[in-house]
């Protein structure tokens, strides 16, 4: 309930962080005025918003058919922005630099609703390791998906969190409209208030609010007959495969790797010796399914599987499969202690985002550490909770008692 009334609240103060977050953004559009050399998946990004931005309302053909396999709501919307202050590529990532400070602003909020308590300095660190974190600084400055999706998502779990379900429904199908893979949050949210009221419970309000985010997908789905559009990448998708345990277990690794900054406010829980036990059973499962280069069959420009693959193949080579094992192991780590820290709360919906992100990849075609960005702020969120719960914890724990209060000899 506090943390509901929290949310409810506008954003005010500490101001002087708020200013902190935005000098990355500022500073780069004075450097660069955000005119640089196209890169990535801009290339093909870009050309398709311009093909959206030729009229207000896409047609059918090219919303059957554009070449790629996210959901097209971002091209249709900066096609939108581009019809009305001009489509150079630059204008496109002023927009996305505005959304990414904004998403860094929500995950602020988010993160001090879910901290009560505590020091100010928490939800301020937790907000720096997500703006810090390779991918994430990245993606701010490209005319990539990544962050108008994570946006729309945390938008969604701010509203989910503090009662709103019409608006977290419409956000997290703007998520989904924006990228496929975000349908693991409202497939968590239905499944946390199916747990927490018996079907019968449900009243048909909420059970449209349930149902709203896949029923946005469903016109496209029919359109294109499947999950994506009918185009030649979705031709090569098909061959990859579909089921893909060394996909989980490299996105468990990388939750290792870029989730240090807020392991190391929780190093004692962490670290418990039942729990090292109780993984060192569970590495049959790595061993089982090593990561490995993406299939073959998609033709990938890259072969690596991200800057985390890229690093740890120049420092170690052919062996990089030991680190890739002890990385595994923290995040298994990592995840027992989210797993602690949200079985406790009434609202199960970030465990089950969580746990909903890495099923989902068990069936993805291809895999990268950069898709561990639509997650890495739930992560954190749990982190920080559970820092926040043993800092309160030992507070009152050290608080001197009231005479009177004592416990009676």
């Amino acid at each position: 309930m506090r943390q509901a009334q929290a949310l409810r609240k506008p954003l005010r103060g500490p101001w002087v962080w708020q200013l902190l977050l935005a000098l990355p953004f500022l500073a780069t559009f004075v450097a660069t005025r955000f005119d640089y050399p196209i890169h990535g998946d801009e290339t093909t990004f870009y050309p398709i918003t311009l093909q959206f931005a030729a009229q207000p309302v896409p047609s059918v053909e090219l919303l059957q058919s554009y070449e790629q396999i996210q959901t097209p709501l971002m091209f249709w919307l900066f096609g939108l922005l581009g019809r009305a202050v001009g489509p150079e590529l630059w204008k496109l990532r002023a927009g996305i630099a505005l959304l990414s400070y904004l998403t860094l602003l929500l995950f602020f909020r988010l993160c001090r609703a879910r901290c009560p308590g505590v020091k100010p300095w928490v939800p301020v660190y937790a907000t720096a390791a997500l703006a810090l974190s390779p991918y994430y600084l990245g993606t701010s400055f490209y005319y990539y998906t990544d962050i108008p999706c994570l946006f729309a998502m945390l938008a969604a779990l701010a509203s989910y969190l503090s009662g709103h379900r019409l608006g977290g429904a419409i956000a997290a199908g703007a998520a989904m409209l924006t990228r496929q893979f975000s349908a693991f949050l409202p497939a968590a949210y239905a499944l946390a208030s199916l747990m927490t009221r018996r079907p019968s419970g449900i009243d048909r309000g909420h059970a449209i609010t349930l149902i709203l985010p896949f029923a946005m997908l469903v016109p496209l789905m029919l359109l294109w007959g499947g999950i994506s559009p009918q185009n030649r990448l979705r031709g090569l998708i098909s061959q990859g495969g579909y089921i893909h345990p060394e996909f989980v277990n490299y996105l468990v690794l990388a939750t290792g790797a870029y989730s240090l900054p807020m392991t190391l406010l929780l190093v004692g829980e962490i670290f418990q010796r039942q729990r090292i036990l109780l993984t060192a059973l569970l590495t049959p499962l790595f061993w089982l399914a090593i990561p490995r280069p993406n299939p073959e069959s998609l033709n990938l420009p890259v072969k690596t599987l991200g800057y985390l693959d890229i690093v740890l193949t120049r420092l170690f080579g052919d062996h990089k499969t030991i680190p890739y094992f002890l990385l595994w192991v923290l995040g298994c780590l990592i995840l027992y202690e989210i797993f602690e820290i949200e079985r406790r709360e009434p609202q199960k919906l970030i465990l089950f985002s969580i746990a909903g992100f890495f099923v989902m990849h068990l069936f993805a075609h291809m895999v990268w550490d950069k898709y561990l960005l639509l997650v890495l702020p739930f992560v954190f969120l749990s982190l920080a909770r559970g820092y926040a719960r043993s800092a309160t914890f030992a507070c009152a724990r050290l608080r001197p008692e009231a005479p009177g209060q004592g416990v009676p000899r």
